[in-house]
C-alpha cells in the first residue's frame, strides 16, 4: 500500500513533434496531510541552465511544464533529488508522483538484508494459506505502461524466520501469496535480489497488494570465459535487472577517443562487460544489478566506479572521462629518452583541468558537517592547511576539491588527468599527489593552478614525500639499470616549485608506502624488504642493507631507525643504527602487523601503514598491527601496555597530549592514555574508515565509507595530514 501512496505513476505519452509533459508533483507529511505553500525546484541536469520553480497549493501539488529534453530532479526544503524524470524528444504526456515529506525518515526505504550466511527454507507460495496470522498479499507485476508481465519467478524473502515463499506471475501478472503478518520483507524479481521492499502491518485477517513495476532486458550477449560482450543495445533506460550505462571518453582536448577498448571489472567479482569506444568516444553497456563496477581502460584502471549494487527502478548512468588515449601513449613510450646513467629524464606533462562546482554534497549535523560526494570509493585522509580542506572526491574519481576546512564550503576545484589519487601531501604553498596510473602533480595550494606535472610510470603504488626545496618519489623508471640489470625502480628527487629533475638512483623495489626525510638524508624501505639511504642534495647511496627484511616504513631519529622487520620469520620491532644499518636491537615481543605484500589493491597499497613504529620523546614507542596496539618503553624494550583493536593497514596512531588516537574498522576513534594504555571512544561514525583522522583548530576529520564526517572535537590536538607532514618521519623530539 505504502508503494502504492508514495510512487503513483499515470503515463499516457502521445507524439505531437515537440515535447511537453505536463509533471504534478504532491507532497504529503508523514500523517497524510498536504504540505502546503512550500517552493519546489526542477532542475534540467542535462541543461544545467534549465532550473524551474513552483509553490505547492492547498492539496500539496506542484505542477510543471516540462518542454526542454533532459533528466529532471526535484527538490524541496532540505530534501534534495526527491524525484527524477527524464523528458525525451518529440514525447507529450502527464505523470504524477506523491512523496511524503520524512525528515526524521519514518517511511525510509530499509537497506537491504544482509543474507550472507544465512540457510533459507524454501516453500510454495501457498503453503501458509490456512494457518493463523497470515496476510494474503498479492503481487501485481507491470511494466511502466502498465502492461501486466506473466510468468515472472517471484521470490519474497523473510530474513526473520529464514523463509524464502517462492511464486511465479499468472497471465494477469498477479500472484498471490500467504505471509506472516507484522513482519518485513524483501521481493526477488526473476533473481533480481531484494529487487522490491514492504512491510506486512500486524494486523489478523490483512489483504494487501503490492505493485511490482518490471521492464525486460532485451540485449545480446556473448560470454568468453569471464568476459562478456554485448550487441543490440536499443533501450534507452535501464531494466529491472539491469543499469544503463554510457561512458563518453575523451582526450585532454575534450575530443572523443575512437576504437578505445574499455573493460568494466565486476568489483569483487570475476565478471567483466567489454566494448569499444564510437566514432564519438562513445560506449554503452547493460550492467546486471546488484554490484559495483570499476571502469579501465587500456592504460588506466579505476578510472570510474558504477555503482549498480543499490540502485533500484529503471536506472541509468553516464559519465565523461578524460585519458590520454592508447595511441597517443604508447607514441610517449616511443619518445622516451635515456641519459647515460639509464634512467629515463623526459617526463610528459599531464594536463589538469577545472571541474564543475559540486551539488548536494554539504550536510549540516549536529556536532558539525558531513561532506558526501556519491560512490566513487574511499576518500582517505583529507589535509588541513589554515583554514582550508583539501580532498579528493574519492579513489574512482579524478576530482580534487579545495574546501573551507569550518564549515565544508566550495573554494575551488580541479579535475587531475586519472583518477586513483594518493593522498595529497602539502609543503611550502604546494600540494603533492600521485595517481596509480600514472602522475605526480604539483599545484598551487591558494589557487589550485597546475604547477607541474610528470608522467612517472604505468603505475605508482605509493605517496611522495618531500622537504621544503624537493619531492622525493618511487616509480618504475622504464629505464635500464647497467650495473644492476633486472633494477628499474628509481628514488627521484624533483624541484618542489619547478619539477626540474634534481637526480635518480636505483632501488630494486616499490617502497613500502612512501620515502621517509630526516634531515639530509632520504630513507626508502622496498617492498622486497631492502633498506637504502640517499644524500638529499646528491642523490648519492650512503648506505643499503639487503638483510633487513622491512615490512613497515621506517622511522628516524638523531641515533636511530625503527621499523618493523622479519626476524627468523617473525616479525618484531628492531632498531637499526644510522651509520651501518646493523642491528641493534629487537624488541622480544612478536607482532603480527599487515604486509604490504598481502595487498594488490592500489589504494591500499598507496594508503599503507601497517606496522610504521612511532617514537615519541624518545621515550615511547607504539605499534599497530593486525589486531593490537602496543606501546613500549624505548629505554628497557618492555611492553607497557597492549589494547585489542581492529583497524585497517592504512591507519596510523595519533599521538598528542600524551594520548595516542586510532580509527578503528569499525567506525570508532578511539583514545589511549600513553602511559596506561587506558581506553575511551571519542567519536563514532557509520562504517570503516577509508584513512586516518585528522584534527585541527577544534574539529576532528574522519573518512568513513566514503563520507567525510567533520565534528568538533573535545581534545585539541593538530595531525595536519597523511603520515604527520610532508616528510611523513613519525619522530616526535
Amino acid at each position: 500500500m505504502k508503494a502504492l501512496l508514495l510512487f503513483a505513476f499515470l503515463c499516457c505519452f502521445s507524439a505531437t513533434g515537440i515535447s511537453q509533459i505536463t509533471y504534478t508533483l504532491k507532497i504529503i507529511n508523514t500523517d497524510g496531510q498536504p504540505v502546503k505553500n512550500v517552493e519546489v525546484t526542477a532542475t534540467n541536469t542535462t541543461e544545467t541552465s534549465t532550473v524551474l520553480k513552483g509553490r505547492t497549493d492547498g492539496a500539496g501539488a506542484v505542477v510543471f511544464t516540462l518542454t526542454v529534453p533532459g533528466m529532471y530532479t526535484f527538490s524541496y526544503l532540505e530534501m534534495k533529488d526527491v524525484a527524477t524524470y527524464e523528458v525525451k524528444e518529440n514525447i507529450s504526456g502527464k505523470m504524477s508522483r506523491t512523496t511524503t515529506y520524512d525528515p526524521e525518515g519514518v517511511f525510509a526505504v530499509a537497506p537491504s538484508m544482509n543474507r550472507k550466511g544465512i540457510v533459507f527454507k524454501t516453500v510454495p507460495a501457498l503453503e501458509m494459506r490456512s494457518q493463523a496470522n497470515v496476510a494474503k498479499v498479492t503481487i501485481h507485476v507491470k511494466e511502466k505502461d502498465q502492461t501486466r508481465v506473466p510468468n515472472i519467478p517471484l521470490e519474497i524473502v523473510s530474513g526473520t524466520d529464514k523463509i524464502k515463499f517462492q511464486g511465479k506471475s499468472n497471465a494477469s501478472g498477479q500472484a498471490v501469496f500467504y505471509l506472516p503478518i507484522g513482519k518485513a520483507y524483501e521481493i526477488d524479481v526473476n533473481g533480481v535480489e531484494a529487487y522490491h521492499k514492504f512491510k506486512v502491518p500486524d494486523h489478523t485477517g490483512m489483504e494487501m497488494q503490492e505493485v511490482v513495476f518490471y521492464e525486460p532486458t532485451t540485449v545480446q550477449e556473448i560470454a568468453k570465459g569471464d568476459t562478456i560482450l554485448q550487441r543490440g543495445i536499443t533501450q534507452t533506460s535501464g531494466t529491472s535487472s539491469h543499469l544503463l550505462f554510457t561512458l563518453q571518453l575523451n582526450d585532454y582536448n575534450g575530443v572523443g577517443l575512437e576504437g578505445e577498448p574499455v573493460y568494466l571489472d565486476e568489483e569483487n567479482g570475476k565478471r567483466v562487460y567489454e566494448s569499444v569506444t564510437d566514432a564519438t568516444g562513445k560506449c554503452v553497456f547493460m550492467l546486471a544489478k546488484g554490484h559495483n563496477y570499476l571502469v579501465n581502460v587500456k592504460y588506466e584502471r579505476g578510472m570510474h566506479l558504477v555503482d549498480a549494487k543499490t540502485v533500484e527502478g529503471f536506472s541509468s548512468a553516464m559519465a565523461t572521462r578524460r585519458y590520454r588515449g592508447s595511441a597517443a601513449t604508447e607514441r610517449m613510450f616511443e619518445e622516451r629518452k635515456m641519459n647515460e646513467k639509464g634512467f629515463v629524464i623526459n617526463h610528459s606533462q599531464t594536463p589538469i583541468s577545472k571541474t564543475e562546482t559540486p551539488t548536494n554534497y554539504l550536510k549540516t549535523t549536529a556536532q558539525g558537517f558531513d561532506i558526501d560526494f556519491g560512490n566513487s570509493g574511499p576518500v582517505g585522509t583529507p589535509t588541513i592547511v589554515g583554514d582550508k580542506m583539501y580532498t579528493q572526491a574519492g579513489f574512482y574519481s579524478p576530482s580534487f576539491y579545495c574546501l573551507n576546512a569550518a564549515t565544508g564550503k566550495y573554494l575551488w576545484g580541479v579535475d587531475l588527468g586519472e583518477s586513483g589519487m594518493s593522498p595529497a601531501v602539502y609543503q611550502s604553498g604546494v600540494l603533492l599527489v600521485n595517481t596509480y596510473s600514472c602522475t605526480l602533480y604539483a599545484i598551487d595550494a591558494l589557487t589550485g593552478r597546475l604547477l607541474w606535472s610528470k608522467y612517472l610510470a604505468g603505475t605508482i603504488y605509493s605517496t611522495p614525500s618531500a622537504d621544503d626545496r624537493s619531492v622525493y618519489v618511487v616509480y618504475n623508471n622504464g629505464g635500464s639499470n647497467p650495473a644492476k640489470t633486472g633494477e628499474e625502480y628509481v628514488l627521484a628527487s624533483f624541484d618542489l616549485k619547478t619539477g626540474k629533475i634534481n637526480w635518480m638512483n636505483w632501488v630494486d623495489k616499490e617502497v613500502i608506502a612512501c620515502p621517509v626525510v630526516e634531515g639530509t638524508e632520504v630513507h626508502v624501505a622496498s617492498q622486497a624488504g631492502n633498506y637504502y639511504v640517499f644524500d638529499t642534495e646528491t642523490g648519492k647511496e650512503k648506505v643499503v642493507s639487503k638483510t633487513v627484511k622491512a615490512v613497515s616504513s621506517p622511522t628516524v631519529t638523531p641515533e636511530a631507525i625503527f621499523l618493523t622487520a622479519t626476524i627468523n620469520n617473525k616479525e618484531q620491532l628492531v632498531v637499526l643504527d644510522r651509520k651501518t644499518l646493523q642491528v641493534k636491537k629487537r624488541y622480544a615481543t612478536e607482532l603480527n602487523p599487515a604486509k604490504i605484500s598481502d595487498y594488490s589493491d592500489s589504494y591500499q597499497q598507496m594508503n599503507f601503514n601497517g606496522g610504521h613504529p612511532i617514537v615519541y620523546k624518545n621515550k615511547t614507542l607504539i605499534v599497530l598491527d593486525s589486531d593490537q596496539l602496543t606501546a613500549f618503553d624505548a629505554a628497557s624494550e618492555k611492553v607497557l601496555w597492549q589494547q585489542p583493536v581492529k583497524t585497517n593497514p592504512n591507519q596510523i596512531p595519533i599521538v598528542a597530549n600524551d594520548k595516542v588516537i586510532i580509527g578503528t574498522s569499525e567506525g570508532a576513534v578511539m583514545s589511549y592514555d600513553i602511559n596506561t594504555g587506558t581506553s575511551k571512544v571519542v567519536k563514532q561514525s557509520s562504517g570503516d574508515m577509508d584513512g586516518q583522522p585528522i584534527a585541527r583548530n577544534g574539529f576532528m576529520y574522519m573518512a568513513a565509507n566514503g563520507i567525510l564526517v567533520i565534528v568538533k572535537a573535545v581534545q585539541q590536538f593538530q595531525w595536519d595530514q597523511w603520515n604527520k607532514d610532508a616528510r611523513h618521519n613519525l619522530y616526535w623530539e
